[in-house]
């Protein structure tokens, strides 16, 4: 029976892509295999009692780990779940080698003669060159790693990441009231306030439009800076404070609560290797304005409308009539189609024919 290893080392932080992608691929393989392989789970220490893929087996990078991994074969296939692994690196394992690489966001956040640039080059490229097999999470990815990266194209291949909805009792959505209760319409967005986000260019559009902004999203260590530049902007655009309103971290429930009572999602990225939110947004049936690079055309479709530019009369414009012609538009009725093509079930049997498919070489 071949043994599969995920790298799941990666989900200490249960508010993260990253764990949420962890977790609902590995349940849906370990629920597809079922006999065929036998699964174990690299976790962070305090994961390792949890049970949390299933039945398998559950491992931490001990020391006797390193050593006896990196001169015995133990597994056949080791999928490294993310394109930076933490602890165990694919030089230092035996086995065929699958990596599923979710982005090259560095690409776009650094000037490339920085250090951040050449630390993260180095690193996915290392990474990258130690592997058999690259999944791309959307076409978008796998035409930055064919563009940037020494790797063979016929080894690359596109899986679409789910969405999952959590399972709310029918009037929960109705009934719930979040800490902050907005007072009138309102756009919303969520994601870690960080650079790349580009939420900092959403205030001063509302200068054109009669509506408020909601921004989501943890706000590290890393952020504050980026946290205070929003603030700066609805000064430089003199929009009063009570007008946009940055929550912080949110639960799931409000979440999708403030999805189901905004006027529409606005989401300025400038580096999405997906695009999670834009998907859960459209579940609500909600008019998506979206920025024009990465991977959101991507994800957004025919369904979402895009911003010319950061222009801020631009994106008002292009807010302004997409409120106004959504209603009628049809695009409601293109969206659960749409979200048949990011289903978890068909990304686990996807990669399980990845595995087939290297077993066999």
């Amino acid at each position: 029976m071949p043994k599969i290893l995920f790298t799941a080392d990666q989900m200490a932080t249960p508010s993260t892509g990253l764990y949420h992608f962890s977790l609902e691929l590995i349940k849906e393989i370990q629920k597809a295999v079922q006999e065929d392989y036998s699964l174990h789970y690299l976790v962070p220490r305090q994961l390792r009692n949890s049970n949390l893929f299933g039945p398998g087996t559950y491992r931490t990078k001990s020391g006797y780990n390193r050593i006896k991994w990196k001169v015995k074969k133990e597994f056949d296939i080791i999928h490294f779940l993310h394109q930076t692994p933490a602890i165990l690196k694919p030089h230092k394992v035996i086995g065929k080698k699958i990596l599923t690489v979710h982005d090259l966001n560095y690409l776009y956040e650094y000037p490339s003669f920085s250090g951040h640039y050449r630390h993260f080059d180095n690193w996915v490229k290392n990474t990258i060159k130690h592997c058999d097999q690259i999944v791309a999470i959307s076409n978008f990815t796998a035409m930055d790693i064919a563009r940037h990266i020494d790797y063979p194209a016929s080894k690359i291949k596109v899986i679409y990441n789910g969405v999952s909805f959590p399972d709310f009792p029918e009037n929960i959505l109705q009934v719930h009231r979040p800490a902050y209760q907005p007072t009138r319409p309102f756009l919303f967005t969520v994601g870690t306030v960080y650079f790349k986000k580009n939420f900092y260019v959403l205030p001063a559009m509302l200068k054109y439009l009669d509506i408020d902004l909601i921004i989501a999203g943890r706000i590290d260590d890393h952020s504050i800076n980026y946290y205070s530049l929003i603030g700066k902007e609805m000064e430089r655009f003199n929009i009063s404070k009570d007008r946009v309103k940055l929550l912080g971290e949110i639960s799931e429930l409000d979440k999708h609560w403030y999805y189901r009572n905004c006027e529409g999602f606005v989401f300025p990225s400038f580096a999405e290797g997906f695009g999670l939110p834009v998907l859960e947004a459209m579940n609500h049936n909600k008019p998506l304005f979206l920025s024009k690079d990465t991977a959101l055309p991507e994800i957004g479709g025919d369904i979402a409308y895009y911003f010319p530019s950061m222009d801020p009369e631009e994106m008002a414009k292009t807010v302004s009539e997409g409120l106004s012609n959504y209603p009628g538009s049809g695009k409601d009725k293109q969206i659960p189609a749409w979200l048949e093509l990011f289903s978890w079930k068909k990304a686990a049997r996807e990669y399980i024919d990845v595995y087939k498919k290297i077993l066999s070489e």
